[in-house]
């Protein structure tokens, strides 16, 4: 009875989440040192040239007069290269921000600590019900709530620790970036908020993607069953984003993608880290003209993290109630 009542006082294990440290810890330097290392790279290495602006249509207008041209020879020429006058609209709109956006905070940047959320997860429950060492766990005064709580504080503390490292990287890294593009007769088009925002919005999903894992690796028993569904899930977002970026409306518009890829936009989470809204968001509280204040953002971020916690509470009612091969 005093084991018991022991068991249900506890709400996480300190020498528990203790030991998940000490089994994660490299693995997690690493991944947090590389996902870091990506965005500063990128942003020294592209963010820092003077590529982002669009296409200045009263400049192509001055260039046409100066030249004797006509404007119907000009769309002659672009129609016969395959841009018709809706296309040529279309790109003299984009922002190069949000294509860099979208390959960094969509793809690049979200896929060490993707690799991290799979292995520690499954790490956590699945792995150690396995290989039967919690059996040794549950065998201590420490309950399967307890077990639980504190498994998926860990990954989640951890997982936030390691996108404060990344944030803390991309803002450095664009200060210096927006540095050298004003020294370099550029202008600095960077906003903080908006780094800080997109940093969030790529937690959410990875957070999302966490609770999934983790909900598999308490569902399951076998390891191997863990990692199927939870990395599965895993793969089929980051593959679809991929996929789904050749069916976006910017890459449709220049040329390089076909509208009909767009179909794998609905089978990824990523989809809902939406660069272009926050971008918008940010602009419009700067007040940079032309742009119409977005809010969709913050609902989309808001199901990645329903979608965590749904996944992490139904793998946990699972392993309260099933039976362990102890």
């Amino acid at each position: 009875m005093e084991a018991t009542m022991k068991k249900k006082g506890k709400f996480i294990s300190k020498p528990l989440f203790i030991q998940a440290i000490k089994a994660n810890w490299l693995l997690w330097v690493l991944l947090a040192a590389g996902s870091a290392a990506i965005f500063f790279i990128i942003n020294i290495v592209v963010c820092s040239k003077n590529i982002f602006t669009n296409v200045d249509m009263d400049k192509v207008s001055v260039y046409v007069a100066d030249e004797n041209l006509s404007w119907l020879q000009i769309l002659g020429l672009l129609e016969q290269m395959g841009f018709n006058l809706s296309r040529v609209e279309v790109m003299s709109r984009i922002d190069l921000n949000s294509i860099i956006s979208d390959l960094v905070y969509k793809i690049a940047g979200v896929l060490l600590p993707m690799i991290y959320v799979m292995i520690t997860a499954n790490s956590l429950i699945a792995s150690q019900v396995s290989s039967g060492s919690m059996a040794y766990v549950l065998s201590t005064p420490t309950s399967r709530k307890t077990v639980v709580r504190t498994n998926y504080l860990f990954l989640i503390s951890s997982l936030a620790a390691m996108y404060l490292v990344i944030t803390g990287s991309a803002l450095i890294s664009e200060t210096i970036a927006g540095a050298i593009r004003i020294a370099n007769g550029g202008t600095n088009n960077m906003y903080a908020l908006r780094t800080v925002l997109l940093c969030f919005s790529s937690f959410a999903a990875m957070f999302a993607l966490a609770g999934i894992c983790f909900g598999a690796s308490a569902f399951f028993n076998k390891s191997t069953h863990s990692i199927a569904v939870g990395g599965g899930v895993c793969v089929l977002s980051f593959l679809g984003c991929i996929l789904g970026l050749f069916g976006s409306k910017v890459f449709v518009s220049v040329g390089i993608g076909v509208q009909a890829m767009n179909v794998f936009n609905y089978v990824t989470l990523f989809t809902l880290i939406d660069t272009e809204s926050v971008s918008d968001f940010v602009k419009a509280i700067n007040n940079v003209p032309d742009v119409t204040i977005s809010f969709n953002w913050i609902w989309e971020t808001a199901i990645l993290l329903g979608v965590g916690i749904i996944g992490a509470l139904i793998g946990s009612i699972k392993f309260l109630k099933k039976d362990l091969p102890l």
